[in-house]
C-alpha cells in the first residue's frame, strides 16, 4: 500500500444556514499545505473551525484530482455520490443494453493497464491476467462509468443483471467477482465491502467422460500423425491441454519413463508416467515432423495453439460418431476415471494429475519417480 495514504485529509460534513459544506481535517504537513494553496475553491472559516469546500460533486472531484498520488482523501463520512447522481447512474446501467459497449474513459483505461502491470509483477499467469482484464473492460464498457465512480450498489446490480439474469456459468461469475475485487484492492478504494456480493453455490457436477472404447475409436479416427500424437499424449498421460502444448523435447524422459511438467497450474512442477504406447507414438511423430524445441509446434514455430488443438479434437469426435458434448479436457477426465476403475491409489492419482489433496490445499502427496513409472496407462491395452 503506498505511503501517501499515511498523509490524508478527512472530509467532515457540516451544515449551516447558508448551505452544506465539507470541512477538511488533517495533521499539519507541508505537502498538504502547499497542495491546498493551489485550490481556488478552498476557504477558511473560524465558525467551521477549518478549511472547507462546498458539498458539491465537482468540487470534491477537483480536490481528489489535485491530491491524487500525494494525499489520501478520506470520504468515509461522506456519501460517494449525491442521491440524484446515484439515481442517474442506476438508470444508466439499467438502460445500457448488454450488447452495447461504450468507449472506456482514458483515466479508467490507465487504471486497467496498471492492474495488468500489477498482476504481471505478482507473476499471475498470462491466461488469468487476460481473463481478469477482459471482465474489467467489459464492466466499464457496458456501464460507461469512471473508475472512481464505483459503488457497492452498482457492482451488486451489475453482478445480478449480467451474470444471474444473463444466465452465465458459475465459474464465469466467480471469475468476475475475483476480477472486480482485485481491481478495487489494487487501487485502494475505501468504503467497499464486497462480502455481500453473492457468489454462486458450488456445483457438484460429475465430469463428462468417455468410455475406453470411445477413446479408442476417437484416436483411431485421427489419421494425421501429429494430431493423433497430441491426443494420445493428452489422454495417455492425463495432461491439461496447456501442459501438453508447453512441453519441450527435453521434458520427455524416455529412459526414466517420465514426462516432466514445468510450471503447471499453481506454478508447480510435477512428473507423470510415460506410457510405452505413448512413447511409441511420439517417436513415430518425431521422426516424421522433427520439431525443434517444443514437442508440438505451429507452422511458424513456437508452441502449437490451443484453438488448433480444439479444432483437431472436434473433427475427431465427429468422425468417431460421438454425439455427447465433450472437450479436450474430457480426455483428462476420462484418463483419471479409467485409472480409478483399475484400482490405482487415489494418492498416486492426485500426484499424477497435479491436484491438491481433497483434505488440504497446502500439501501434495509426493511419490518417487520409481513409483510413478510403475503405473500402467490404460492406453497400453489399445491396438493403435
Amino acid at each position: 500500500m503506498p505511503n501517501y495514504r499515511a498523509r490524508s485529509i478527512k472530509l467532515q460534513p457540516r451544515s449551516t444556514a447558508t448551505g452544506d459544506y465539507l470541512v477538511l481535517e488533517f495533521h499539519p504537513d507541508p505537502i498538504i499545505t502547499s497542495t491546498l494553496r493551489k485550490l481556488s475553491v478552498l476557504n477558511y472559516s473560524e465558525k467551521l473551525e477549518g478549511y472547507y469546500i462546498k458539498r458539491d460533486e465537482e468540487l470534491i472531484r477537483e480536490l481528489i484530482d489535485r491530491c491524487r498520488g500525494k494525499i489520501w482523501i478520506d470520504q468515509t463520512m461522506v456519501p460517494r455520490k449525491t442521491q440524484d447522481h446515484r439515481k442517474v447512474t442506476a438508470k444508466k446501467i439499467k438502460e445500457t443494453k448488454s450488447t452495447k459497449n461504450h468507449t472506456i474513459e482514458p483515466e479508467t483505461m490507465s487504471k486497467i493497464e496498471a492492474m495488468d502491470r500489477w498482476m504481471a509483477q505478482k507473476r499471475y499467469s498470462r491466461t488469468t491476467i487476460k481473463t481478469y482484464l477482459s471482465f474489467i473492460k467489459q464492466f466499464f464498457g457496458k456501464t460507461a462509468l469512471r473508475w472512481d465512480e464505483l459503488t457497492v450498489q452498482i457492482i451488486d446490480q451489475y453482478n445480478y443483471r449480467h451474470f444471474i439474469k444473463g444466465k452465465k456459468s458459475h465459474s464465469t461469475q466467480n471469475q468476475w467477482i475475483n476480477a472486480i475485487k482485485l481491481f478495487i484492492h489494487i487501487h485502494y478504494q475505501e468504503g467497499f465491502d464486497l462480502n455481500g456480493i453473492e457468489r454462486p453455490r458450488k456445483q457438484q457436477v460429475l465430469p463428462n467422460v468417455l468410455t475406453i472404447e470411445e477413446v479408442e475409436r476417437l484416436l483411431l479416427s485421427t489419421h494425421n500423425l501429429k494430431h493423433r500424437a497430441l491426443l494420445v499424449l493428452i489422454y495417455g498421460s492425463g495432461l491439461r491441454i496447456g501442459e501438453a502444448l508447453a512441453l519441450q523435447l527435453t521434458d520427455i524422459r524416455s529412459k526414466e519413463k517420465l514426462i516432466y511438467i514445468r510450471r503447471a497450474r499453481g506454478k508447480k512442477d510435477r512428473r507423470v508416467p510415460l506410457s510405452d504406447k505413448v512413447l511409441e507414438v511420439l517417436r513415430k511423430y518425431y521422426r516424421t515432423y522433427k520439431p525443434k524445441k517444443y514437442l508440438f509446434e505451429g507452422e511458424k514455430g513456437g508452441p502449437y495453439s490451443q484453438s488448433s488443438a480444439s479444432r483437431v479434437f472436434k473433427r475427431s469426435v465427429r468422425k468417431a460418431g460421438i454425439k455427447r458434448r465433450v472437450t479436450l479436457h474430457t480426455l483428462r477426465h476420462s484418463y483419471a476415471t479409467h485409472l480409478t476403475t483399475r484400482g490405482v491409489n487415489i494418492q498416486y492419482l492426485q500426484e499424477i494429475l497435479g491436484h491438491n489433496s481433497p483434505r488440504t490445499t497446502m500439501l501434495y502427496t509426493h511419490l518417487s519417480g520409481k513409483d510413478i513409472k510403475e503405473i500402467k496407462s490404460p492406453i497400453d491395452d489399445m491396438d493403435l
